[in-house]
């Protein structure tokens, strides 16, 4: 063991996010040695390796905070209008992984806090906004959380032991220590203000695209021809305009199941109509919903999807079409990469500046 401290100099220990080829070799370890074992990271997320001289030590992921949590939103004083504005501005440290092999004094509060100092501002850069809390989970049984106090994070108690499942709380019995990192010197005070702090991170928009009435009647023409994949009972939306709107959200940027229900809510009343989504008895255009997009992203079959998109927009720039180059924000050539990130691919920098992720349930 004493040779094993000895090979390890933590100010030379790095920690960074993983590039889209290790995602198979990062998910594989998790599942193999984290006790919890690997399924999915929910909603929003990140993965990072802690390395030295190009060895794997440990990995770290983040996801997107608890939905509740008592002793956390009693700490914040936040209302409940607020945390459903705010809590993404909060991520969780949903795995925590040293891999075996040397074990050095520190080395683990180390990693805890290259990984933090780093965290917001990635995240910024990943998913459109920085992060003012982080918050983790401990398991007493297993653990006494001793590297998350040396990294200075804040133990406020115990869980209830409830777990979320589908839409309503099950009691496992297994109470989890809770535990904070603020990464903002006035983090309680910006999420539970009643005006917006001047730090308070905003999301960036995404660009809205246009449609003409013929590329708009095109492209639901092609992914028509998409059979539906959803159960007959509980249809509201027709798959075709479903997929429209989500396709329409991804070339212009949104990633993810939040940031295209986002720019859905943003689309104008002309577009609905163009993607013939679905009318109230009242004449007025009714938007898919975050979860009905997350649904449908799960089943879709996603080789017939880059086919008809990459399709339509081959259609937008070739000669003699009605369309014109500047309602289509990607060349065709980019389109298999653009759909490509829904299959949990990396999406080159040329589509965007980072990568869509697809929807995993949580």
């Amino acid at each position: 063991m004493k040779d094993a401290e000895t090979a390890i100099e933590l100010s030379r220990v790095q920690v960074r996010l993983i590039v889209p080829g290790e995602r198979a070799t990062w998910d594989e370890l998790m599942r193999e040695h984290h006790y919890l074992g690997l399924k999915a990271l929910v909603g929003r997320s990140l993965r990072y390796v802690a390395q030295y001289e190009g060895r794997w030590l440990a990995l770290l992921g983040w996801a997107s905070a608890a939905l509740k949590c008592a002793p956390r939103d009693a700490w914040i004083g936040w209302s409940g209008a607020l945390q459903w504005q705010r809590l993404r501005l909060i991520a969780n440290n949903s795995r925590f992984l040293l891999l075996p092999g040397a074990r050095v004094k520190n080395l683990a509060s180390r990693i805890l806090g290259l990984n933090l100092a780093r965290l917001s501002e990635d995240w910024e850069r990943v998913h459109g906004h920085g992060l003012v809390l982080a918050e983790t989970f401990i398991d007493p049984s297993r653990f006494a959380g001793t590297c998350y106090r040396a990294a200075n994070w804040l133990e406020l108690g115990a869980t209830r032991g409830f777990a979320k499942s589908n839409r309503t709380y099950v009691q496992h019995g297994a109470a989890k220590r809770i535990w904070l990192f603020p990464l903002h010197p006035k983090a309680a005070q910006i999420l539970s203000g009643a005006w917006p702090h001047p730090d308070l991170p905003h999301p960036e928009l995404k660009p809205m695209m246009s449609l003409t009435d013929t590329q708009a009647q095109e492209l639901l023409s092609r992914i028509g021809r998409i059979e539906d994949v959803r159960a007959r009972r509980g249809r509201r939306h027709s798959q075709r305009s479903l997929l429209g709107c989500i396709l329409c959200a991804v070339i212009s940027g949104a990633k993810g199941s939040t940031e295209i229900g986002e720019w859905i809510e943003r689309m104008s009343p002309a577009m609905l109509r163009q993607l013939r989504c679905r009318r109230t008895a009242a004449g007025e255009y009714q938007r898919p919903s975050e979860s009905t997009v997350r649904r449908l992203l799960q089943k879709i079959p996603v080789e017939s999807l880059e086919q008809e998109l990459g399709g339509w927009l081959q259609r937008q720039v070739a000669p003699g079409t009605a369309g014109s180059k500047k309602n289509t924000p990607r060349s065709p050539s980019t389109a298999r990469r653009c759909a490509a990130p829904m299959t949990e691919k990396a999406r080159p920098g040329s589509c965007s500046r980072s990568s869509i992720k697809r929807v995993e349930s949580s």
